[in-house]
């Protein structure tokens, strides 16, 4: 499949010539003259790698990069800068902003920019922590987020989303559709973020059937449920027309005992964090997710909470002592 690049350039005749070039050595070309309609496509046509001029009127190219680097939607896209001045302090610049490499124009032969751009594609490739299957930033990229925010003392929330009854689903109908049931809630929780979310929340897949939002904590319980409420609505029609008739699969358990389990869900377990009150790590977060998300499972699942939750459970059982 080919690759596929985003041209943004107010000059027709330059657009003109690289998309000549790219699409005769087997790029699929998108090109654009308007850097705020680059910014949209950049969204909804997810290119493999973006070619930005730094000069436009409207808009500058370095501030393209940085709009892209800060939505989580388009944080992932390499971006390479296209200009004509060749000057030190003007690229760091842009790499403080986000850019992944420079072409400065009048260095650089248009015959050699198709190769240029897969070098740096697979050099990109290869440094970040990518999940093949959704795209979305991986442990590292989740990691170095938490850390950032920590020390900046800023009050975040983090959200860890784990798929409810996956492991029968997956023994029962097969790996690819398992794989399609992961894919739904990346999905799920893109649109959550997009509805319920705040400008920044970031969006990472841990690995497996496990996700992490981190974002802010006055929206992030919005988008937990909104993402709950969409893979609840969506479930029954990955299963067949007997199993959805059931409301479920009968199955083997992690102890290896058949029983029945309903439809897949998503459970999810949200941390709110203010490293200003109390030093915090990104291990300590998950281990505060991970007994939330074990008291809400123990509790049937396909829900949402946070802390609550644990104080809740200590009441009732101080209340029976």
């Amino acid at each position: 499949m080919s690759e596929k690049i985003l041209l943004i350039d107010d000059e027709l005749n330059n657009l003109r010539v690289l998309q000549a070039r790219l699409r005769a050595n087997n790029f699929d070309v998108v090109t654009c003259d308007n850097p705020i309609r680059g910014l949209e496509l950049a969204k909804t046509i997810e290119p493999d790698i973006i070619l930005l001029d730094v000069n436009m009127p409207q808009m500058s190219g370095l501030e393209v990069c940085r709009k892209l680097k800060n939505d989580y939607k388009t944080a992932h896209i390499p971006v390479i800068l296209l200009t004509c001045m060749d000057d030190i302090d003007y690229k760091l610049k842009g790499f403080d902003g986000g850019a992944d490499d420079y072409l400065v124009k009048d260095q650089v032969d248009y015959r050699e920019i198709p190769a240029r751009l897969r070098s740096i594609l697979r050099r990109v490739r290869a440094s970040r922590s990518v999940n093949p299957l959704t795209g979305l930033p991986g442990n590292e990229e989740i990691i170095r987020r938490m850390t950032d925010l920590i020390k900046m003392k800023k009050i975040f929330s983090v959200a860890y989303v784990d798929i409810d009854n996956f492991k029968p689903y997956n023994d029962r109908y097969g790996f690819s559709k398992g794989d399609q049931v992961i894919l739904l809630v990346a999905k799920s929780l893109r649109t959550a973020i997009e509805q319920r979310g705040s400008p920044g929340d970031f969006l990472g897949h841990i690995g497996g059937d496990d996700f992490v939002v981190i974002g802010n904590p006055y929206t992030m319980r919005a988008v937990a449920e909104t993402a709950v409420r969409l893979v609840q609505q969506a479930a029954p029609s990955f299963y067949d027309e007997a199993d959805r008739k059931r409301g479920g699969i009968e199955g083997l358990d992690r102890h290896g005992v058949k029983r029945f389990f309903p439809f897949f869900g998503i459970t999810v377990a949200v941390v709110d964090v203010d490293p200003s009150r109390a030093p915090v790590t990104p291990d300590q977060i998950a281990t505060i997710a991970s007994r939330i998300k074990k008291e809400l499972k123990n509790a049937g699942g396909n829900t949402f909470g946070g802390y609550e939750i644990i104080l809740r459970k200590k009441k009732a059982v101080s209340g029976r002592a």
